[in-house]
């Protein structure tokens, strides 16, 4: 075994290694921010009428659902792109595996392992742009009006 077939190995694993932690660590962020709001309610509940109380439930509100509407709306199209990034990078690696060999099986199987990478990869960029899409049209959900008429109520 050559250097290189080492090196494109463990590029394959790290490429593998990072989608899947990337993922994992995306889906641990919105089981967070899924506690955080439920969170929310039951800090609600707690405060009862008192004034102050209200307003830290209030903002910490804002930042949870804030951080939520970005997850929604954009997270699954980055994953969805991660796993068919790593679809292409595994199906171009069966591909570099198979050239060369003149069996009938392994023609088969280097002819499928280009459909897939060529599928793979153009399931990539599509979601990549959806994704990209998602997050310029998406609106933000921003409550800085309702403290600008809040102060100016005050006033």
């Amino acid at each position: 075994m050559s250097n290189w077939a080492i090196v494109a190995a463990i590029a394959v694993l790290a490429a593998t290694v990072a989608t899947i932690a990337y993922v994992r660590y995306r889906q641990h962020e919105t089981s967070v921010l899924r506690n955080d709001a439920d969170l929310a309610v039951r800090l609600r509940e707690l405060a009862g009428t008192d004034a102050v109380r209200l307003a830290a439930v209030d903002e910490f509100e804002t930042a949870v659902y804030e951080r939520l509407f970005y997850t929604r709306a954009v997270g699954p199209r980055f994953r969805a792109a991660a796993w068919a990034l790593l679809g292409a990078v595994l199906s171009t690696a069966g591909v570099l595996l198979l050239d060369g060999n003149s069996s009938t099986a392994s023609v088969v199987a280097w002819a499928a392992a280009i459909v897939l990478a060529i599928g793979f990869g153009v399931a990539a960029v599509v979601f990549l742009a959806l994704a990209g899409y998602a997050a310029l049209t998406t609106p933000r959900v921003s409550f800085a009006e309702s403290y600008e008429s809040a102060e100016a109520d005050q006033e």
